[in-house]
């Protein structure tokens, strides 16, 4: 008995979901990436790291300091103009997609 309204619930769901998609989707299997897209993208990343490198500017140390020298700092400009120059490469990469 327990088992039966299981089955049934189980069904009740699937239908539930099934519906969800509409019948154009039926029997379709979408895939959220290609590898084709993730190469782009992770082309996009590289490149991005490799911006971000040159975003570092060397720091002054302070005054007092034991010693001469101090931590790099990140120019937040230059940080911003990389990550949007990421944003836009993974969008172009999106839009070129075949499973769109």
């Amino acid at each position: 008995m327990r088992q039966a309204a299981l089955l049934l619930a189980g069904f009740g769901v699937g239908a539930a979901i099934s519906g969800a998609f509409g019948d154009a989707d039926a029997g379709k299997i979408r895939l959220a990436q290609t590898s084709t897209v993730t190469n782009c993208m992770m082309a996009c990343n590289s490149q991005a790291a490799t911006c971000q490198t040159t975003c570092l500017v060397p720091g002054t140390p302070p005054t007092g300091a034991a010693n001469t020298t101090s931590n790099a700092n990140m120019s937040t400009s230059c940080q911003l103009n990389c990550s949007t120059q990421q944003i836009a490469c993974h969008t172009t990469c999106a839009q070129t997609s075949p499973s769109r």
